[in-house]
């Protein structure tokens, strides 16, 4: 009555291995998600390209060929960085991407401290936009 096993039981993968396997899957997934919504941004800006001094999310949504005029790599989106405006060093906050004259750009926030607190509010678009000329070098 005692029938041989039609299979043999279940190995159990080591704790280690399996963190390995699931990060390589987990890795493997998000770059498909990435190369698919970049091939979705390239057809969208093939039919609707993102106009200059308007801010973009991903680097992707914005048109081939930018010239990037710093020395630095491309901040992420959420980074703080440093800008130089009007002689002052300001520090903010990176919210998005744009272009303008075929030179990548940077839409930021910047963090209101005393000396900005003062000045005016600035309604145009083109306030928060600065270029890689811009940014303060990093010591």
């Amino acid at each position: 009555m005692n029938a041989p096993a039609a299979f043999r039981p279940a190995r159990r993968i080591p704790a280690a291995r399996l963190a390995r396997l699931r990060a390589a899957n987990a890795a493997k997934r998000q770059a498909r998600e990435d190369a698919w919504q970049a091939r979705q941004d390239a057809a969208a800006q093939l039919t609707n390209p993102v106009p200059e001094f308007e801010a973009a999310p991903r680097l992707t949504m914005l048109p081939g060929g930018l010239h990037w005029s710093a020395q630095q790599p491309v901040p992420a989106v959420g980074t703080t960085v440093t800008v130089n405006r009007d002689g002052h060093p300001e520090r903010a906050e990176v919210k998005g991407y744009t272009h303008a004259a075929g030179f990548l750009g940077l839409v930021t926030e910047t963090t209101h401290h005393a000396r900005t607190a003062s000045r005016r509010k600035r309604s145009s678009p083109r306030a928060g936009v600065v270029f890689g000329s811009q940014l303060a070098l990093a010591a």
